[in-house]
């Protein structure tokens, strides 16, 4: 009798090596966050937008809210919010101040909405005219961080104070696509169903390029050097060094298929990406030359 102590211990011990074996083997054991992170991809995009202060870090604001990539190539979520991002702006002075716009989750639009700890936290800044708005396109003037653009319903819109109260502009071109910030002060490109046109007073007066016809889907200038790239339905991808008089279409070696947002860096002019409609995301460290992918390795 004295030894069943003995045994019960031995048993119990046996049993205890079991359950931790079982344990470590178990494949339901929580994936690290690094790992997590790799698995993040595109369901959808509606922008493009390099960082100002790192010539390698994106920002893809999509259906999930809003994405980074850096050289890596992994996709990170940045800040909890998971509403459907449709317009997204970078601040061309403050690296940690975006704008956005879009749907919420819970159905009707948010109106224009703005962050100061680079998407950490987001602040409603005001409804828009006819809104809650839903830009799908936002630009933020180069030169002057005040003056904020913004489309919605065929309108585009213009806020003077950081997007506290906006006006229309009622010469705008029909149909735009998307908005882009020239180089200079109170300049603005705007693609469209008809071509590509520009505006050196703030969207007062529009004035067609007419070295570039068709539709345009996609249009970024760069403001550090001022070249215009541009995706043209009848052209592809093109850039153009004398703002707009003339155009070189780009390397297509490889099929991308039909291009939805360009951006480039201000820091560093030679980089320059795009991502197209099958959500593939390319670079440029020639200014736009030579093209690689840049989507993480599945």
């Amino acid at each position: 009798m004295k030894s069943k102590p003995l045994i019960l211990t031995i048993v119990g011990a046996i049993v205890l090596i079991a359950i931790f074996t079982l344990a470590s083997n178990d494949d339901s054991t929580p994936t690290p966050v690094s790992e997590s992170k790799q698995q993040l991809t595109l369901s959808d995009v509606h922008g493009l937008e390099v960082a100002i202060d790192d010539p390698d870090k994106l920002y893809l604001p999509n259906h999930q809210g809003l994405y980074s990539q850096e050289a890596d190539g992994i996709m990170e979520k940045i800040g909890s919010i998971s509403d459907d991002f449709m317009g997204f702006a970078v601040s061309p002075s403050e690296p940690s101040v975006f704008y956005a716009s879009g749907h919420p989750k819970t159905g009707g639009n948010f109106g224009v909405i703005s962050t100061s700890d680079g998407g950490t936290s987001w602040e409603d800044i005001s409804e828009g005219l006819d809104g809650p708005v839903d830009f799908h396109t936002m630009a933020i003037d180069n030169a002057d961080d005040q003056l904020i653009y913004g489309y919605y319903r065929g309108a585009l819109q213009r806020s003077l104070d950081r997007g506290a109260s906006w006006q229309y502009l009622e010469n705008a071109p029909d149909q735009i696509i998307q908005l882009s910030a020239g180089s200079s002060e109170g300049q603005l490109y705007v693609s469209t169903v008809s071509g590509l046109y520009v505006s050196s007073d703030n969207g007062e007066t529009w004035k067609l390029i007419d070295s570039l016809p068709g539709t345009i889907t996609a249009v970024e200038i760069n403001p550090t050097n001022s070249t215009i790239f541009a995706y043209s339905v009848n052209r592809g991808l093109v850039i153009s060094e004398d703002k707009g008089e003339t155009w070189s279409e780009v390397d297509r070696s490889s099929s991308y298929g039909q291009v939805l947002y360009i951006a480039s860096s201000k820091l560093d002019p030679q980089q320059v990406y795009f991502v197209t409609k099958a959500l593939e995301i390319y670079e440029s460290t020639d200014g736009g030359k030579t093209w690689r992918t840049r989507n993480q390795d599945a």
